[in-house]
């Protein structure tokens, strides 16, 4: 109770605990870094690797790769977000790729200050999340995944009665049903918990969604331009 009490007088104007304990990370780095050589890498919302150890490859279902599973589930029928808003996904495996070279290039050059690398794809790149719910739905209509709830079939909506009431329907009632035909069938209920941790993720994803912003490459390119041609070709 003491810390749901104190968490909104702590976090102030930021939507949640993590983005408030990354920043007051950043903080303590470059308090105590006058002796150190740092870097530091902000990555926007990292999803599914691009190219390695192979493409599509996630390990845990955390963040926009647990959602996307849940809409190819059909378990996911509706979602709050802006459909003109930029998707900034990035990749995993190019966030390590640029941690690397980051890495390297902080060791070798040594700045005198704090370089800041935003690893982000919505200057070069931009993707909308209008553009997510085609190409989801498209995916695993091609692809279907083994023992779907129902058949895929999720929409995105900036309204957020429309949300709520596709929630009520599409959600919550099947999740009821579904849970009273287990315990008649002496099983145990689970649709409910499911859709409540959905629920929890994707409301954690909806301020993000719901807006876009631009970010300073300046440093990637700069970081870029120090590498060879064939470890640019890697990178």
């Amino acid at each position: 109770s003491i810390v749901r009490d104190i968490t909104p007088r702590l976090i102030g104007e930021r939507p949640n605990t993590y983005t408030y304990t990354k920043a007051l990370a950043e903080c303590v780095v470059q308090r105590e870094s006058s002796k150190l050589s740092i870097g530091i890498i902000r990555p926007s919302i990292v999803g599914a690797s691009w190219q390695e150890p192979f493409p599509g490859w996630i390990d845990n279902f955390n963040g926009p790769s647990g959602v996307f599973i849940a809409a190819g589930k059909g378990i996911l029928r509706t979602m709050r977000a802006n459909n003109d808003a930029v998707a900034d996904l990035i990749p995993v495996d190019v966030v390590i790729n640029l941690t690397l070279a980051a890495g390297w290039y902080t060791a070798v050059h040594r700045p005198k200050t704090a370089l800041v690398y935003n690893c982000t794809t919505g200057g070069t790149n931009p993707f909308h999340w209008g553009e997510i719910e085609h190409h989801v739905m498209s995916s695993f209509k091609r692809n279907p995944l083994e023992q779907a709830f129902r058949r895929p079939n999720a929409n995105i909506t900036s309204n957020y009665l429309m949300n709520q009431y596709w929630i009520l329907v599409s959600h919550k009632f099947p999740a009821l049903i579904y849970d009273l035909y287990l315990r008649l069938s002496g099983q145990k209920p689970q649709m409910m918990r499911i859709f409540n941790r959905l629920h929890k993720a994707i409301g954690l994803l909806e301020y993000f969604s719901s807006q876009d912003w631009e970010w300073n490459s300046e440093n990637m390119s700069m970081l870029m331009s120090h590498l060879s041609p064939e470890d640019r070709k890697v990178q």
